[in-house]
């Protein structure tokens, strides 16, 4: 199952990821006025969804507010 992760810090995202038996996929950046730099924005496959064990859980990760 994948867990939700969006609003975390990268470092705990990738935790919960592993913790559930599924692995880190690409991770982007993107600028972001409503998350803190460094906080998950975006993931997909969405969370609770059952996937094979390995599978990979794409991020967006915030660079904060554009300057």
């Amino acid at each position: 199952v994948v867990p939700k992760v969006k609003g975390k810090r990268l470092k705990a995202a990738k935790r919960a990821i592993k913790a559930h038996e599924c692995r880190v996929g690409r991770i982007r950046h993107a600028f972001s006025t409503r998350m803190k730099k460094g906080h998950v924005i975006a993931q997909r496959p969405k969370p609770h969804k059952l996937l094979t064990r390995g599978a990979r859980v794409e991020l967006v990760v915030s660079r904060g507010k554009k300057r």
